[in-house]
């Protein structure tokens, strides 16, 4: 399936819950599917972007990262339903972000973008629906920073989501995660050739070459490095040297090609945001801003998942099923991958999402 990045801008002004406007506010999307169908929200993971579905190019090496979930035929079937995928706001890859250009100034935002909470990453996605003419969605969904954009936009806008399905998620972040994404934040800004956040575009920071070493440690398991670096090496003298080696290529794999395109104010932008995500705040308890959430939803996380562990889709679906008995759907990803399970165990993913869907008629 071939696919057409685009790129539209909104009609008003966006002000985020910190007062900052942005007066051109500027939404990268694609789109798949029939235009007459009900629409498929799909939000994105934080690092990634909205290429969700197939290739730009025939040439393309990756088709996008749930390429195996949208298409003919597939969970998110493109002969039934409109889908689109959102670049969040504060995004490296073409929405509104450090990375894109202040019309006051004339030149990119830099360190001048403002902070922005999940919540006004919802609120942004609202807006770009208005601006689309959809006034409701059949379906939202996502991965990892994806899922928490789903649920807060359940919460806030129970009006306009149908149902919703979310993937390695959590109602709020959790401490390990808050402070794994503070340590990304800190290796940006602790590297000298990041200039306050004036470092010369392109330039791939050491400091972001170290967070994607932590991220295949963090985001992934020991059990997938056994299985990669140490159990196919049978005991023999300098058995241990050669697990090393093997380590070390696994750690480094895909880094140029990977981070060509991280932008690191961008970055710190996006993980400061899913550390703001807490579904109870602004309210009395957790347990109420959970159960704003009115629609069937889906809580899928992974058995080896170290950002957001099994019990934290337990915890959100028991405060849903305690107001409204079946609300809540839980399912269990089995995967070494760890946390990048959420866009790589395809097989799992879509017999989940498409037994749920079918007990739910969508």
């Amino acid at each position: 399936m071939l696919v057409e990045k685009k790129t539209v801008k909104l009609v008003y002004p966006f002000t985020t819950e910190s007062g900052f406007v942005i007066a051109q506010p500027q939404v990268a999307y694609e789109e798949y599917g029939t235009p007459t169908g009900p629409v498929i929200m799909l939000c994105h993971g934080g690092l990634s972007s909205h290429h969700a579905a197939g290739k730009h190019a025939p040439t393309d090496m990756q088709a996008g990262w749930w390429d195996a979930l949208v298409g003919p035929g597939k969970v998110f079937d493109t002969d039934r339903y409109r889908i689109l995928s959102m670049n969040a706001l504060g995004s490296m890859f073409g929405s509104s972000g450090a990375a894109e250009i202040d019309p006051a100034t004339g030149r990119r935002y830099g360190p001048t973008f403002p902070d922005v909470s999940v919540r006004d990453q919802a609120h942004f996605i609202k807006a770009f629906l208005d601006h689309m003419g959809i006034a409701r969605l059949h379906l939202m969904a996502g991965p990892s920073m994806g899922s928490l954009h789903t649920q807060q936009m359940a919460a806030l806008y129970p009006e306009v989501v149908g149902a919703a399905i979310a993937v390695a998620t959590a109602g709020r972040m959790t401490a390990s995660g808050m402070a794994m994404h503070h340590f990304m934040i800190n290796a940006c800004k602790g590297d000298p050739e990041f200039a306050d956040g004036w470092y010369e575009p392109g330039t791939q920071l050491f400091g972001v070459k170290m967070i994607w070493q932590v991220m295949r440690i963090y985001y992934t398991s020991e059990k997938i490095f056994r299985i990669k670096c140490f159990d196919p090496i049978s005991h023999k003298p300098g058995a241990q040297r050669m697990r090393m080696d093997a380590t070390r290529r696994f750690l480094m794999v895909g880094l140029e090609n990977g981070i060509a395109e991280y932008d690191p104010n961008a970055l710190i932008t996006l993980t400061n945001s899913v550390n703001t995500h807490d579904l109870g705040d602004q309210f009395a308890t957790y347990e109420e801003g959970v159960q704003r959430i009115r629609c069937p939803i889906l809580l899928m996380n992974i058995d080896h998942d170290q950002e957001f562990p099994l019990e934290c889709a337990q915890e959100l679906a028991s405060i849903l099923n305690a107001v409204r008995p079946g609300q809540a759907t839980e399912r269990m990803i089995e995967s070494a991958w760890g946390h990048l399970a959420c866009v790589l165990e395809s097989e799992q993913l879509s017999h989940h999402i498409g037994a749920w869907m079918k007990a739910q008629n969508l």
